[in-house]
């Protein structure tokens, strides 16, 4: 049941100009072209543009420190914001877009949402900042059923990026807020590691738990993922991934994984297991890669589902493999392959 007054901080990240958002901050593009611009990244010393913003997706990555998101999570980072920062900073973006907040309350039950007249930004250079395109479709298409899609969910959980079970594995407390990862202590996630999944737009869609202990207790599975979520829908990082602008991407099971690969400058994304759905491969595809480097596990997991995932990722990309010794993976393999991916 909604309650009056409970913002849509979908409409309200899907409304907000990259473009008056810069402009706002007083950040002028440094190189652009078409959807993509760059600028010179705010949150770190940068000598060179390198925090590239995509503005018909609505996200950004900088290739110098390890900052991305969508552009909340932009203005979020802007404005010091640590606390329920998709609400907080959707509240600034009211303000940069000039709009009320009743324009984008979630109605009560029965009630009509309100027409909202999206307003059209305009680039520094005097151009239509590019909106996102809304196909009318075919009749073919009209009667065709919808597509699978996993609910963008409108949560933020209170996490922990300091515990310790990141420093045994080396990860720092930046790394895993930048990443948004951290130690869950109640709810759904309880002494869960949490690892928010998006979409390729970079909408959050999911948590996923890794339990917090190696010590196991007894029925409790190591990973969790919520009821009712399409693992075969998604994949982690993609929208990181995507952010590179890179025609290849480095295909792995897991999250350690593929944050290491991205630490590395490498755009890699996870299946979160060993199967490749046909979703998946689609949605690849879908992110402008070509190619795709798959790596699974040096155990024999990994090995026996290699086979059919060349098969599935090979409908949609030029598909290669790379085999790593007994007891090897992806973010424990020798840094020399990791040097190589790069290139």
């Amino acid at each position: 049941m909604s309650k009056n007054g409970l913002l849509d901080l979908v409409s309200i990240r899907n409304d907000t100009s990259f473009m008056d958002v810069l402009a706002h901050y007083d950040l002028t593009p440094e190189k652009s072209g078409g959807k993509q611009v760059k600028i010179h990244c705010p949150f770190h010393d940068d000598q060179t543009p390198s925090c590239s913003i995509n503005q018909e997706k609505g996200i950004f990555k900088c290739f110098g420190c390890p900052v991305s998101g969508n552009v909340l999570d932009f203005i979020a980072l802007q404005e010091g914001i640590t606390e329920n920062h998709a609400y907080q900073a959707a509240l600034v973006a009211l303000d940069i877009m000039g709009t009320s907040r009743k324009d984008y309350e979630k109605p009560q039950d029965g009630q009509r949402a309100p027409k909202r007249t999206k307003r059209k930004s305009v680039s520094p250079k005097g151009q239509k900042t590019p909106q996102r395109a809304k196909s009318r479709g075919s009749e073919d298409e009209k009667s065709a059923p919808k597509k699978t899609v996993n609910p963008v969910i409108d949560i933020s959980l209170v996490l922990d990026h300091e515990h310790e079970f990141f420093a045994e594995r080396g990860i720092d407390p930046n790394t895993a807020e930048a990443f948004g990862i951290g130690h869950c202590r109640a709810g759904i996630m309880r002494n869960r590691i949490a690892f928010p999944i998006h979409n390729l737009a970079g909408e959050l869609v999911a948590y996923s738990g890794r339990w917090a202990d190696d010590d196991l207790p007894e029925k409790v599975p190591r990973y969790k993922l919520p009821k009712g979520f399409e693992k075969s829908l998604e994949l982690f990082n993609i929208h990181r991934a995507a952010a590179f602008n890179k025609p290849y991407v480095v295909i792995v099971e897991g999250y350690w994984s593929t944050i290491r690969l991205q630490l590395a400058g490498v755009p890699a994304v996870a299946l979160m297991g060993t199967d490749v759905s046909e979703a998946q491969a689609t949605l690849l595809a879908e992110a402008g890669f070509k190619y795709a480097m798959l790596i699974l596990d040096g155990d024999e997991a990994g090995r026996l589902a290699t086979p059919a995932a060349v098969h599935t990722l090979s409908q949609e990309l030029y598909v290669k493999t790379l085999v790593l010794p007994e007891g090897v993976k992806p973010d424990t393999m020798d840094e020399s392959i990791v040097s190589r991916l790069c290139r």
